[in-house]
């Protein structure tokens, strides 16, 4: 996933503005711990191999997920405002705190952070308690 999928940087006026997406974001950092990693080189020889021997390593390169998050803030630098988009997608455990902590940390460097609303609403659902037929028969 390309960093331009999650993270808009545009200028208005003399402003940099920048938009991040939390639904985006939050796919690519689960890629980023799905557990794929470079494999290591084949060893031994041909004969003493199992079927699958011959078969080239796995090159799925990962990056650590702090200095996934160092690089975003990296990207951030110079940004005088930052809409944030699609918020519920951060209910999750250790996606949510290092988002929390990256929003923290471009707060403390003076950066304006919107939370944009949600644009589709979920269904309303009825919170009141319906009786059931026993409760209306009785």
């Amino acid at each position: 996933m390309n960093r331009r999928d999650f993270l808009l940087l545009r200028h208005e006026e003399e402003q940099q503005l920048a938009e991040l997406s939390c639904e985006k974001l939050f796919v690519h950092y689960c890629d980023l711990n799905s557990g794929f990693h470079e494999a290591e080189a084949e060893q031994g020889t041909i004969d003493d191999a199992d079927w699958w021997a011959g078969e080239p390593p796995l090159l799925i390169h990962s990056i650590d997920p702090d200095e996934f998050f160092s690089s975003v803030m990296q990207d951030l630098k110079g940004v005088d405002s930052l809409t944030v988009l699609d918020m519920e997608w951060v209910a999750q455990g250790d996606f949510r705190i290092r988002v929390e902590t990256l929003l923290a940390a471009v707060r403390a460097r003076g950066v304006e952070v919107v939370f944009q609303p949600n644009e589709t609403k979920p269904p309303q659902q009825n919170l009141e308690p319906s009786k059931s037929s026993f409760e209306s028969t009785a």
